[in-house]
């Protein structure tokens, strides 16, 4: 009876554990094409959200974490939108190099939820000039679109290097 129980257990987190990394695999592919887009959105001449905004429910949240605002800002789906066309007007160009996706935890049990994390590095081109920089984001999902994205960015040190 014993080992009969043990491995229900067993099977059920296995179970479990494969529906979740099915997830995050749908999910990886969700970020891994919005990366191509974003870098897409940047090269092409023209000006076009709909390009980023399929990416996204409509009651999504970026929130980042500039020095000396440990709670963070938090701003919606039009206003990073708009960051993107803003910065694309002004001749301020972003390409992101490289990225390593890792499955996202859920923080309590520690097990792959479908979430997925991000390490990447960018550049940012503006004037003559090249600022080289590494981000890190937690991105979660619903539906295959993004609901949510915290990121950790030395935005202090981008916004002197553009300055200077």
């Amino acid at each position: 009876m014993k080992k009969l129980l043990v491995i229900l257990i067993l099977s059920n987190l296995l179970l479990i554990s494969c529906t979740n990394k099915v997830l995050y695999n749908k999910n990886l592919n969700t970020c891994e094409n919005l990366v191509l887009d974003i870098n897409r959105f940047f090269y092409d001449s023209i000006d076009s959200n709909f390009l980023l905004e399929k990416y996204f429910t409509d009651d999504f949240i970026f929130h980042y974490f500039p020095a000396g605002d440990r709670k963070g800002v938090k701003i919606s789906k039009q206003e990073l939108l708009y960051l993107f066309s803003d910065k694309k007007k002004n001749n301020i160009d972003f390409n992101i190099v490289h990225t390593i996706f890792l499955p996202g935890l859920n923080e309590i049990t520690h097990k792959i939820n479908g979430s997925v994390r991000v390490y990447y590095g960018a550049d940012i081109f503006f004037k003559n000039d090249t600022i080289e920089f590494s981000g890190y984001q937690t991105i979660n999902l619903k539906n295959q679109k993004i609901s949510a994205i915290w990121e950790w960015a030395d935005y202090g040190g981008i916004s002197n290097l553009l300055i200077n």
